[in-house]
């Protein structure tokens, strides 16, 4: 794109999706996969999956951010300003999680079923829910871009990452884990169709979001990486994972590589959404675009 079509074209946003910008979008993924295993874990009294999830948000989530830092060794500036930047009070909701959380972990295998124990897991459980949602405020805060200025992001994100907790602890149950296979897999179900609905939504509220909102879904529904919403999203993340629920819903209980596949789509709708939307997104035009 020659420079001075930055002023009147719809100019994609390329920071968080190009070349190094690929860590900020592993992150973003890692966050949803690692911050929604750890509410469900809590829900089933998961201590892998807590442990897993744990590791998950500090090493991929807080190491794909820190490889993306120019200058990583000033990453602690980033909490200077939790006022005014959501950027800030994130890390400062992370680092939390990091501490709470492996005081919740060791607590919860050496002194189980204790007072102290359910209190680290209320407000590590808050934390993880802070750093989850965060992600969609960071964005929800940048007004340029119409497609991300959504009140509905945080909860998007939020209930994609907890369909992404859900898929991790079906799969500990599968592999021995003291899970609840029928209560997961029904918890599994409801965030499906939850999900959906709500990428409806979010979708039709953007295109209210002026040209450049209307733009970006268009061209998330009809552009070149449209086969990305529609094959990795629609199908993968949903179609087929809710299919293979009702499946073993009716019949008792799915098989053990019917399970695994609707494991593996929901991952790959995991990464084909936050790809879809950073991909996507747009700036509004400096000057009026022409008709």
């Amino acid at each position: 794109m020659r420079s001075y079509e930055w002023m009147v074209e719809y100019t994609p946003q390329t920071e968080w999706i190009e070349r190094r910008g690929i860590l900020i979008w592993l992150a973003e993924v890692s966050n949803g996969i690692g911050g929604g295993l750890y509410l469900v874990s809590l829900y089933f009294n998961s201590l892998f999956g807590m442990f897993l999830s744990w590791l998950i948000v500090i090493l991929l989530k807080g190491g794909f951010h820190f490889a993306y830092l120019g200058k990583p060794m000033r990453f602690w500036r980033l909490a200077l300003n939790p006022r005014t930047s959501w950027l800030s009070r994130g890390f400062i909701f992370l680092g939390l999680f990091i501490v709470l959380g492996a005081i919740q972990l060791a607590l919860s295998y050496w002194l189980p079923g204790t007072a102290l124990e359910f209190l680290f897991k209320v407000i590590a459980g808050l934390m993880v829910f802070l750093v989850v949602i965060n992600s969609g405020f960071v964005m929800n805060y940048v007004n340029a871009i119409p497609l991300w200025n959504s009140a509905i992001l945080p909860l998007l994100f939020l209930s994609c990452g907890v369909l992404d907790g859900f898929a991790f602890i079906l799969t500990i149950g599968l592999f021995g884990g003291s899970v609840d296979m029928v209560a997961a897999e029904a918890g599994s179900r409801s965030l499906l169709l939850i999900s959906g609905f709500i990428i409806i939504i979010y979708l039709w509220g953007a295109t209210y979001m002026g040209p450049t909102g209307k733009r970006s879904v268009v061209e998330i529904i009809k552009g070149q990486i449209a086969p990305i919403l529609w094959i990795g999203v629609i199908l993968c993340g949903i179609i087929i994972p809710i299919s293979i629920s009702i499946f073993s819903y009716f019949v008792g209980e799915a098989s053990v590589p019917l399970l695994i596949t609707a494991v593996i789509c929901e991952m790959v709708g995991a990464f084909s959404l936050k790809y879809t939307i950073l991909r996507n997104a747009l700036y509004t035009p400096l000057i009026p675009t022409r008709s």
